[in-house]
């Protein structure tokens, strides 16, 4: 297998504004966290996310440096998706989708827009979009290729859409959810018992990242959940990581089919992106090597 590893959602401009009011500009998104991360691990990534009308210089030379051509994406006229995140002293921060819920489904990946490429993929990472795309994708994926199929959903659309989420998670072969999204699909606060009823869904990996606290993973195999600590670092702008994990999580779990190790890239690619604004704590690391 060679570890291709198609990383499909959306491309963003964010701003994130500092309690003092100062602003940063940088290129983002989570198909293209998830790819650098990949590309970080020794995968062998590309982006499947629509190009908007006004993407900046910054953006284009961003998805280029996660080894995908800008030219091959989707096109559309509509505007980039731009967030502006506001973090305040205690290191909270809220989101403001500046053009709106519309503009960020039009961005978003949808059945037409994937390629022979893309299915031939050895591994498709769903990231979180807009609900209606995303579960549209899981759905008509599965009957269409043979790669392995990541799903990392989005936690602001789960409640009063349970039913079809959970029906996403059945047509996937790894689930990745953060506790905040295992908490409202599973209902429970407990990531053993979450664990099993993801499982039960039919994935036959997931793995539950619990923020500072790490991650749990359990299989179809080994359903008793393995718990992992976090790369411990003081974050700069935690944008992204869960997307860094899912992208590196995916590369390396392709590559060795080991969840364990897998996990432990992905918490690396999570240190890496928190320790930088945007995608520069990404751009700026090290390789590592292939393992």
């Amino acid at each position: 297998m060679s570890g291709t590893l198609c990383c499909v959602g959306n491309l963003t401009i964010d701003v994130a504004v500092a309690p003092d009011l100062s602003a940063v500009e940088s290129a983002g998104g989570d198909a293209l966290y998830a790819a650098l991360a990949a590309r970080l691990v020794g995968g062998r990534p590309r982006v499947l996310a629509p190009i908007g009308a006004d993407a900046t210089p910054a953006l284009v030379d961003a998805i280029r440096a996660s080894g995908t051509d800008p030219s091959a994406l989707p096109r559309r006229a509509d505007p980039t998706v731009r967030n502006v995140v506001r973090y305040d002293a205690t290191g909270g921060r809220t989101w403001e989708l500046v053009h709106g819920e519309a503009n960020f489904e039009a961005m978003s990946v949808w059945p037409a827009d994937v390629d022979d490429e893309a299915r031939q993929a050895d591994g498709i990472l769903l990231s979180a979009m807009a609900l209606r795309p995303q579960v549209e994708l899981a759905g008509w994926l599965r009957p269409r290729t043979a790669a392995v199929v990541y799903f990392d959903p989005q936690e602001d659309y789960i409640a009063g859409n349970e039913d079809a989420v959970r029906a996403a998670v059945a047509g996937c072969d790894v689930f990745l959810p953060s506790e905040v999204e295992a908490h409202a699909l599973a209902g429970t606060t407990d990531p053993a018992v979450a664990c099993r009823e993801f499982l039960a869904l039919g994935p036959r990996v997931v793995v539950i990242t619990l923020a500072e606290n790490g991650c749990c993973i359990a299989t179809a195999e080994a359903p008793q959940p393995v718990f992992l600590p976090a790369e411990r670092v003081e974050p700069v702008d935690s944008t992204g990581a869960g997307d860094a994990f899912a992208g590196a999580f995916a590369a390396v779990h392709l590559r060795t089919g080991d969840p364990i190790a897998a996990a432990r890239a992905g918490s690396r690619a999570a240190r890496a992106a928190v320790s930088g604004h945007g995608i520069d704590g990404l751009l700026t690391a090290t390789a590592e090597p292939a393992r």
